[in-house]
């Protein structure tokens, strides 16, 4: 229990870390973001994915990725959790490019080269549920 004046401790619940913060006019509030343990275990199965399918047309590798982005951002897109979500995409990106890499002694994945591809559009994080 946190003392009159003090900020209360952080406590992580249902995947997400609530701390306290400020909404949008400036009051007290709540404020819920992916726990960094939350977002491991996420990257960590499609890391295990990836390895696994890693020789999958790079198509067939963009729709799972693309569904599984998908429903981690339904789940956890809050207000306050832009940061973390992007976060997750670039760790995503980095992760999958260094599988495509290994598929061969000479790669071509060069980031000027992945931007311009169709199939390695993921879905960028948007703001789903506006609670704060």
């Amino acid at each position: 229990m946190a003392a009159l004046g003090k900020k209360p401790e952080t406590f992580v619940f249902l995947g997400f870390e609530h701390v306290c913060g400020r909404d949008r006019t400036g009051k007290f509030t709540l404020v819920r973001i992916p726990s960094q343990k939350s977002c491991r275990k996420f990257l960590d199965r499609l890391r295990a994915w990836l390895k696994k399918h890693e020789h999958w047309k790079v198509t067939d590798q963009q729709v799972h990725l693309r569904s599984a982005l998908r429903n981690f951002y339904q789940y956890f897109a809050l207000h306050h959790c832009q940061e973390k979500l992007e976060w997750v995409l670039h760790e995503v990106q980095l992760m999958w490019v260094r599988r495509l890499r290994q598929r061969s002694q000479r790669h071509r994945m060069h980031w000027s080269y992945l931007k311009t591809c169709a199939w390695f559009k993921l879905p960028e994080p948007a703001t789903i549920h506006h609670t704060v």
